[in-house]
Parts: C-alpha cells; structure tokens; sequence
C-alpha cells in the first residue's frame, strides 16, 4: 500500500505541474480549435460523407497530432528539468524508488491525455449530431460499425515461400540475393499483387464471417477494382453469393455500365437463414466475381483480393467504434510518453526534445522511404546504416500504424478487437516496460553522478 501511495502522490505532483506550467490550458484550447473552427475552414465536395470525413479525419487527426506531440514534448521535460535543478536529489532523501517515479509520471500522462481525448471527441461526437440534425442527412451517413471479414486465402508469407520453391526447382532465383531478401521481396509482392480477370472470366472467394448471419441483416460485399478509365463505364458483371457446402441457396446482383471503381452490394441475409440445411454453417460463403463484358471495348479488370473485396455483417454501433478509435489513440500516446519519459532520464531536455523530433521524423518518413529502397541500392555500404535504422524503427513501431482506427470508423468497418489487443499489449505494456527499465537505469548513473 505504500507503494500506492508514493505512485499516487507522484501523479498527483506531475498533474499539479502541468497545470501550473499552463500545458493543459494550450491543449484544451487547441484541441477546441481543431473540433470546432476546422471543420468550418476547411471545404469538401459539398455531400453528406464529405462532411463526414472532414469532421472525423481532419478534426480528430489534427487534434490527435497536436496532443501527441504535446505529449512528446512534455515527457521530455519531466525528468531534465528536475535533474538540471537537482530537485532529483530529494529521492535520495524521501527514499523513493526510480521506478515509482517513473511510473507515476507516466499514468499522469495517462490520465491527462485519457481526458484531453474524451473532451475532443465529445465535441466531435455531438457536433457531428447537430450537423446531422440540421443538415437532414439521409440514414446511413454515419456509419454503424461492421465486422469485415477478408478472402480466405493463404499468407503474404506463405504465398512467398512457395514462388520461392517453385522459382528454385525451375533455376530461376536471382543471382546475387539471399534467401532472406528474396522471401522479403516476393512477401512485398505478394501483399500487393493485383489478380486479372479478363472478360468472360470469374474468380471464386471462400469466406468466413466474424459471427453466423441473422434474420432481418444484410451481407454487405465490398470490392474495388482498377481498370482503364476510359473502358470503366463498358464493365459489366456478375456478383454471386452461395452459402458454402450449399450452391443452390444464392443470391445474385448484375452490374451494369459501371462508373465508380469502388462497388457496394447488399444482399438479404432471410433466404440464407430460411434456407440452410443442417450442417450448413451460415458463416461460410463463396463469392463469385465474374466479368460479362463481351464488347471490343470491355478491357480486363484488375483486383488485390487481400485488400480489395470484403464481405461485412453488422457489429457495433458507430458510438462504440469511436470509443475504439480513442482506446488505439490512446495507446500510442502512453507510448509516446513511454519514450519521453526515457529521453528525458537519459538526456538533457533540449537534447531530449531533439532526439524525439528526429525520431518521430524518421517513423513518419520510413513508411514512404523503404519501399522505394531497391536490393541493389539498399547493399551500398553508405545506404547500409540508413537503411538498417529506418527498418528497425518501422519494425518497432509497426503496432502503431497497423490498426488505422480513424479510417476504419469513416468507413464504417469495426475496428477490430484482435487490433486492439495488440495495440494495448504493445504499446502499453511490453514496449513501455522496455523504456521504463532503460530509464531507471539511467536515472540511478545519473543521480549518482551528481550525490
């Protein structure tokens, strides 16, 4: 119970701190400014979704960026500031463990970024209302949350290792590269690879829903397609829906003179529950995409299935998904102050906030950087070291990026929970526990120093 006590006390002492050094007063004023006057400068294409995305991805995006920053900055001060006075020598005196300092000043962050979100997303949330309200927007505008549920098909990884064996059974391999870095490339290909279907063709998907259908709900197919503007109005098809195990239980949609890339099908969930026979799990279906355009002027259509068909279900509502999204944001900020925390043990605060920067320019820049990087150019020995730092920081901090919670409730997928779990477990536990150890180690040579 002491132990509680003394985190307690040092949150309590960091809060205080806060507020007198005026930080919250800032961030309630920009994050006001983000959710209320953004939304009003910034113009869209004049529908109700554009509206939408402005209100949801630029306000909460914005505000996001500015406190996640504040936040970097701020836990960068927390422990230079006191070491550079010597007020750091009182734990000697108190005696009060590093680690409980560090820990309490980390669940401050915490709880002050948990309230500056809940506040944004408050005026958010009921500034998107009274714009729905007043504007009459259709039903439907502000997504409910639906379970998307991919094509079952195998691996990036495992898709890669078998070209590979097929490419070295043939002698095909590239000379020059390792097995490693063909995988890697082959993996990247793989994740990426758009699939063709040519006119008078059709491609089979096996799927599997998050949960078995309902009465009275509607599968939704989602798929978009690449194909050459010009011929996109001369694209015809057919999308079938089968029950797996059950082909004669379907439902069918034809697609005439087709003009957006991105398609939408609803189809009724009643025949499929009214019809299954027993041993028919009403969670396994196959969709069948199939291309009727037979003129000269039809031209072959081009898709990633690992990215570009979906079939949804009904999940949660869009007021839960939102507390989704905040729970993710939330997450990479307590990384954020994680790391911080540790800049600030290790350094001084200038130099802390300059390594944070740096650090935070590189992750943002990685992303964009390495999949330009080719074999040839990333085995330069003066590309080597950049190269190495740049994938190490992205495989670090890939949970950070993975789940894309704001896009996932503009368009009305649910975020999922297996996203969630990771993105807590690592940014708020391993990698947090990580900088935590690395920064009272410090702080014990650094206060030694000075005794």
């Amino acid at each position: 119970m002491s132990y509680l006590r003394q985190i307690w006390g040092v949150m309590l002492l960091s809060l205080r701190a806060a507020i007198r050094a005026k930080m919250v007063i800032f961030l309630i004023l920009a994050q006001v400014l983000c959710a209320l006057v953004l939304p009003r400068v910034i113009k869209g294409d004049g529908t109700a979704a554009g509206e939408l995305e402005i209100l949801l991805t630029y306000a909460l995006g914005l505000s996001f960026g500015i406190q996640a920053l504040a936040t970097l900055w701020s836990s960068c001060s927390l422990f230079a500031s006191e070491i550079s006075s010597f007020r750091i020598q009182l734990a000697v005196v108190k005696p009060v463990h590093f680690p409980i300092f560090w820990l309490g000043r980390w669940l401050a962050l915490l709880l002050l970024n948990g309230v500056l979100l809940l506040f944004v997303y408050t005026i958010v949330y009921f500034q998107l209302r009274w714009v729905e309200q007043n504007q009459g927007w259709e039903p439907g505008i502000v997504p409910s949350a639906l379970h998307v549920s991919p094509p079952i098909l195998p691996t990036a990884k495992a898709e890669a290792r078998q070209i590979y064996s097929m490419m070295q059974s043939k002698g095909e391999l590239p000379e020059g590269l390792s097995e490693a870095e063909v995988l890697a490339t082959l993996e990247e290909q793989a994740a990426e690879r758009y699939d063709i279907i040519n006119p008078g063709n059709e491609v089979v998907l096996n799927f599997q829903l998050a949960r078995a259908v309902r009465k009275g709900e509607n599968i939704t197919l989602r798929f978009r397609f690449d194909t050459e503007y010009s011929t996109r109005a001369h694209v015809k098809g057919l999308c079938r829906l089968e029950l797996q195990g059950q082909p004669t239980l379907f439902a069918e949609h034809q697609l005439e003179s087709v003009t957006q890339n991105e398609i939408r099908l609803e189809f009724a969930a009643d025949p499929f529950v009214a019809g299954a026979t027993a041993g028919n799990s009403l969670r396994d279906f196959v969709v069948i995409l199939k291309h009727t355009g037979a003129d000269d002027k039809a031209s072959a259509l081009l898709l990633r299935f690992r990215q570009d068909v979906v079939l949804m279900i009904p999940g949660k509502t869009f007021e839960s998904n939102l507390l989704r999204c905040a729970l993710v944001q939330g997450s990479v900020l307590a990384l954020l102050a994680a790391f911080g925390l540790t800049l600030s043990a290790v350094f001084s605060f200038p130099v802390a906030a300059f390594a944070a920067t740096v650090v935070l320019a590189l992750i943002m820049i990685g992303g964009g950087v390495l999949p330009l990087v080719s074999k040839e150019d990333e085995k330069k020995w003066e590309n080597r070291m950049g190269v190495a730092v740049l994938r190490a920081m992205q495989s670090t901090t890939r949970h950070i990026s993975e789940a894309k919670p704001l896009r996932s409730v503009v368009r009305g997928e649910l975020i999922a929970q297996r996203n969630i779990l990771i993105s807590v477990f690592w940014n708020m536990g391993v990698l947090p526990l990580a900088l935590a150890i690395l920064a009272c180690a410090a702080l014990r040579r650094r206060e030694l120093a000075n005794v």
